[in-house]
């Protein structure tokens, strides 16, 4: 095989590849922006958070079980009830299958918080943490099939834009940055 044969290869594979895997590509950079920055907001949730006034005095306190199914209600809330307790005097937390409500006594409020999914993202986020041993397999050849269309780009340009000069100074400089961050921060 020849010089110009094998960048021929380079170049199909390269193609063929980069096409194939575009969609796994797409899901991991979107889901792995999105994970970078979930101390700044949760990616595969949002909060929703309302205030509704209560429609009458409050119920005495400590509340009961019942009494906390009356506030769901009174708030509007359709989630199954799971459990209450008081954080601090004049105020109640009662948790909801996707939420909580929060009755502050004081103030005549119920405090309406409830998550709800991001549809897509939620979707990546969760391939993105690998979700079984059959997304192992994928998120392996996955791996492979990006290593071998990293390894054919090297060889499709020659000349001043090839591995020789300009290409070999770009590669050269990718694996110095996280040579860089590793040696700073591990």
């Amino acid at each position: 095989m020849t010089l110009v044969d094998f960048r021929v290869w380079c170049r199909r594979w390269h193609r063929d590849l980069g096409y194939l895997i575009t969609g796994l590509t797409l899901v991991y950079a979107v889901s792995g922006i999105a994970l970078n920055h979930r101390n700044d907001w949760n990616p595969s949730y949002r909060l929703e958070r309302r205030e509704v006034p209560l429609p009458a005095p409050g119920p005495e306190l400590p509340l009961s079980r019942a009494g906390a199914g009356q506030l769901l209600a009174a708030a509007g809330v359709k989630g199954a009830y799971l459990n209450h307790y008081a954080p601090a005097p004049g105020q109640v937390r009662i948790f909801f299958q996707g939420g909580n409500v929060t009755l502050e006594a004081g103030r005549q409020l119920l405090v309406v918080e409830s998550l709800h999914r991001r549809p897509l993202l939620h979707a990546f986020n969760a391939l993105h943490y690998n979700p079984g041993r059959w997304w192992t397999w994928v998120a392996d050849i996955y791996s492979a099939l990006l290593l071998v269309v990293a390894l054919t780009g090297l060889f499709i340009l020659r000349g001043r834009h090839g591995i020789t000069r300009r290409g070999g100074i770009l590669v050269a400089a990718g694996c110095v940055l996280p040579g860089i961050f590793v040696f700073l921060y591990l």
